[in-house]
């Protein structure tokens, strides 16, 4: 079942990306971040974007979330998205439900794209947006440095909507306002 984060959700799934953050390139976080530090990025995030969890017979396997790709207020109708799975729980399918709930929470509540990125090298991320309807917009080679290297990255765009509305009305939760 997909359903939308709860606070016991929390230090799970915050094990899962401190896991990440040391042992692999897929974030560019490089410091484990503490319980009131996530908790604190769940609640800033879920104030306007969905963060979604995938739980099957009452265990946790994978959370994904959309949030904003930029803060100027043209950016408004593209969204960011990030998915991650529980480490033992890689290459069983995880990835693709929520990232396929996360599109279509994203669809219906109005956005016209969703932007990720992907650490080059990262096939299984790869193989995920790609089986998802994403394409490759941009490749920047060498532009973060995490765990000895000097690492790439790739933006993946999946656009939502063919239709561009003169004057297209806010996705949900959404107030215009002028950003710096």
């Amino acid at each position: 079942m997909i359903r939308h984060i709860t606070e016991k959700d929390i230090p799970v799934i915050l094990g899962w990306y401190n896991w990440y953050i040391a042992n692999s390139t897929a974030t560019f976080e490089t410091e484990q971040l503490s319980p009131e530090v996530f908790s604190q990025r769940v609640s800033d995030i879920t104030r306007s974007y969905p963060w979604l969890v995938l739980e099957e017979d009452g265990i946790l396997k994978g959370y994904a979330y959309l949030s904003q790709f930029n803060p100027r207020s043209a950016y408004i109708w593209t969204a960011d998205a990030a998915v991650y799975v529980d480490p033992a729980q890689k290459g069983r399918g995880c990835g693709r439900k929520l990232m396929e709930a996360l599109c279509a929470s994203a669809k219906q509540n109005g956005y016209k794209k969703i932007v990720s990125i992907v650490t080059q090298g990262n096939t299984a991320s790869e193989r995920l947006h790609e089986s998802c309807g994403f394409a490759k917009a941009a490749e920047f080679d060498r532009f973060g440095w995490k765990s000895g290297m000097w690492l790439g990255v790739t933006y993946y765009v999946k656009n939502l909507s063919d239709v561009y509305e003169s004057s297209p009305a806010l996705p949900e939760n959404k107030e215009y306002r002028e950003s710096e």
